[in-house]
């Protein structure tokens, strides 16, 4: 019951985000939209290009996570795989929850598992710091800028503090080795065997089984803090550049486009993308909020909300071609594995 009412929320917010994306696009005018999309030209090669340099250094930041001494993987190779969970996260409306940990089992014979899922999670982690610096630097001025209602400032008043206080909470999360991912499980496993008695049996088997592991990835959590500071600091800085990547390539759109281009601007439109990838990460694509939140800030820029819907388009066209890379990677990286598992077998065979 419960997962099929996951899943119809889940056609909900796809459905609603379709609808409202094809209202802005009627809203704004093909023909308008055609001449903002003609006046990128060849420019679209260069946003292309952009991309391409923001996906090596997030490729770095988690290059860097993993722990040198299993660290049995090409760069290259990691990219890859980096970009096939992007595109899984970018598709599915589970996001990052089916994502991150598909990243983990793709390099699982380069890098062991337990280890994979740890430079995955202390990745995030850190990329998510800086996340929220961008979302706490830029938020507070473009509210003032739009001047927007009551109701609103408070929202984002609620937002800053909750972004600030989990911060501090996994900050003091990992200084003191709370281990909260291990003690839920086992908290659950007790709860649970009490209430279902019949299967009190079996359910502590399973958990058993889980809870070392899961202690496992958290214990190198708190150790990548407590012993590689430098990468730590390394990781911080190439994720700030990304984000930086992503602030130029807003300016270099609107440049292109004629509109009043300035870093200022593209980074204040970068903070509400970090907004609406946030708080809708279970609609796949982002269709219609991402438009919608584009128009919004760029109507607080003395910009028309047009413009916003087309910039939102062009970046989102950006988006698909490094996720249809991402499908190729998965297409090939399925085959490779259909083809070692054949030929695992092929010896067996050949005895009979």
């Amino acid at each position: 019951m419960k997962k099929s009412v996951f899943k119809t929320l889940q056609l909900v917010a796809l459905v609603a985000g379709l609808a409202l994306f094809a209202y802005l696009i009627y809203k704004t005018g093909f023909d308008t939209l055609a001449r903002y999309l003609r006046a990128m030209g060849w420019g679209f090669a260069l946003i292309i290009a952009l991309a391409a340099a923001r996906n090596v250094l997030r490729a770095a930041s988690w290059y860097y996570a993993i722990d040198p001494a299993h660290r049995q993987i090409s760069f290259w190779s990691l990219m890859n795989v980096m970009l096939a969970g992007e595109a899984i996260k970018y598709l599915t409306a589970m996001g990052p929850l089916l994502g991150e940990p598909a990243k983990a089992a793709m390099v699982r014979r380069q890098v062991p598992l337990l280890h994979g899922v740890s430079s995955v999670v202390v990745e995030n982690l850190i990329y998510n710091l800086t996340v929220f610096i961008v979302m706490l630097t830029g938020l507070p001025a473009l509210v003032w800028l739009i001047d927007a209602p009551r109701p609103v400032q408070f929202g984002a008043c609620l937002f800053t503090a909750a972004i600030i206080l989990s911060v501090g909470f996994v900050w003091l999360a990992i200084r003191g080795r709370w281990f909260i991912l291990a003690r839920a499980l086992a908290l659950t496993a007790r709860l649970t065997s009490r209430r279902d008695p019949a299967e009190a049996q079996d359910r502590p088997a399973r958990f058993a089984a889980i809870i070392p592991r899961v202690r496992q990835v958290e214990d190198n959590i708190y150790a990548f803090y407590e012993h590689r500071r430098g990468a730590f600091f390394l990781i911080l800085a190439v994720n700030m550049a990304a984000h930086f990547i992503n602030v130029i390539e807003v300016y270099t759109i609107l440049a292109l486009l004629n509109l009043p281009a300035s870093l200022a601007a593209g980074f204040l439109i970068e903070a509400v993308t970090k907004v609406i990838n946030g708080a809708f990460f279970f609609v796949p694509t982002r269709a219609g909020v991402y438009e919608s939140g584009n128009a919004l800030a760029l109507g607080g820029l003395s910009m028309t909300a047009s413009a916003g819907v087309a910039l939102a388009l062009i970046r989102k066209l950006r988006a698909f071609v490094w996720v249809g890379y991402g499908l190729v990677v998965i297409g090939l990286l399925t085959l490779k594995d259909k083809r070692a598992a054949g030929s695992a077998q092929s010896p067996s065979h050949s005895k009979i």
